[in-house]
């Protein structure tokens, strides 16, 4: 069964030990709309994505390549706060909050080096 996208946002908080205001300057809005939206967990969701919340599908796009990639979730937090010269030297996180357009394009970096793996 799939999460609900704020569902998916929780979990990838906790299994990356994110603060609040490190997961919204990943996707980009203010720390009370992530809370309001959710971290609350008084409210359920259906499957479409709340308003606001336009970012978080890249995100979770990350986070699962990640996963698939490093099923290690300590593995997953140490490339996202690892400096990659994929990134210019710059660690993934910071990418991402950087700028929308570059949260997609580390989603787009990931989805692209899945792509290209030969399968087995």
């Amino acid at each position: 069964m799939d999460r609900s996208v704020p569902e998916w946002l929780r979990h990838i908080r906790l299994e990356w030990a994110l603060t609040a205001d490190q997961l919204a300057r990943m996707l980009h809005i203010e720390v009370p709309l992530l809370e309001k939206t959710c971290l609350d967990m008084d409210e359920a969701t259906g499957p479409t994505i709340p308003p606001g919340l336009e970012t978080a599908a890249p995100l979770i796009g990350i986070y699962r390549k990640l996963a698939a990639r490093f099923p290690n979730h300590e593995d997953q937090v140490k490339w996202l706060f690892t400096e990659h010269q994929e990134f210019g030297g710059t660690k993934p996180i910071d990418v991402t909050a950087s700028s929308v357009e570059n949260l997609y394009w580390v989603a787009y970096f990931l989805e692209s080096q899945s792509a290209a793996k030969p399968k087995e």
